[in-house]
């Protein structure tokens, strides 16, 4: 289990319905997304669903960012 850093001010979204919302809100197909603090990936694996050009992410954690090298 991956705990949330305070010092880093970490909360992972984990709510299936938000991350449904949120993708449904914007195009993703053929456009380059830019996700800032992507953390465990929750989000990024259903962005990557939808097959954007291009994807970019910026996570602060060395921890976190090493563990989704392998979602991308």
């Amino acid at each position: 289990m991956i705990r949330a850093k305070k010092s880093l001010g970490q909360n992972f979204l984990i709510d299936n319905d938000i991350i449904n919302k949120i993708v449904s809100t914007v195009s993703i197909i053929d456009n380059e997304i830019l996700e800032v603090g992507p953390g465990t990936g929750n989000l990024t694996k259903e962005i990557l669903k939808n097959n954007p050009s291009k994807m970019y992410l910026v996570e602060k954690d060395n921890f976190l960012a090493e563990s989704l090298k392998g979602i991308m």
